[in-house]
């Protein structure tokens, strides 16, 4: 199945805005995140040292924000959309 991810901010500028994946039926969020991650130079950025994705990275799908210990069990579907960003700072 091919699913979008779309990075914002300085996920934008390591991983591309935006990534077309191919994975396997039954996959999650969590299988998505880490194939993205290995696409990029910074995949720490992403995913701590056991494979987890990071506790500060925003996540939504279909409008609905994901925090990072739910993604193993959230499946994706053909066709869906998974949208990162990183934390927000600013004053």
């Amino acid at each position: 199945m091919k699913i979008l991810i779309r990075c914002y901010a300085r996920f934008r500028d390591t991983f591309g805005e935006e990534q077309t994946l191919e994975l396997p039926e039954g996959a999650t969020i969590l299988d998505a995140v880490r194939t993205l991650a290995g696409t990029g130079s910074d995949a720490e950025l992403l995913i701590d040292n056991v494979g987890n994705i990071r506790s500060y990275v925003m996540i939504m799908h279909h409008d609905i924000r994901v925090s990072p210990m739910e993604t193993e069990s959230v499946s994706l579907s053909d066709g869906d959309m998974i949208i990162l960003f990183p934390p927000v700072s600013g004053g």
